[in-house]
């Protein structure tokens, strides 16, 4: 296997679902960062792609941060609109 190979099976290994889990987990946090209570959504949606990659990979803890991270999105966003 080539160095370009190697590359492309390491990226796609799980189908993308990981770097779409980044890149909400970046954009949430960005849009919290702005002010924008979109982000916990975002965040919330990552958290739960978290849990099913989780399973798929077989990471209980990957699985328990995940959990753990859709609980706090989910405080922060209620929280947020107790303050409006």
């Amino acid at each position: 296997m080539d160095l370009f190979e190697q590359i492309k099976f390491y990226t796609f290994q799980y189908y993308g679902i990981d770097w779409l889990i980044t890149l909400l987990t970046f954009a949430g946090i960005f849009l919290i960062g702005n002010k924008n209570k979109k982000g916990f959504i975002l965040g919330m949606s990552s958290s739960l792609l978290a849990i099913a990659f989780s399973f798929q990979i077989g990471s209980i803890a990957n699985g328990v941060t995940a959990v753990l991270l859709f609980v706090l999105y989910l405080r922060g966003l209620i929280n947020w609109s107790k303050k409006k």
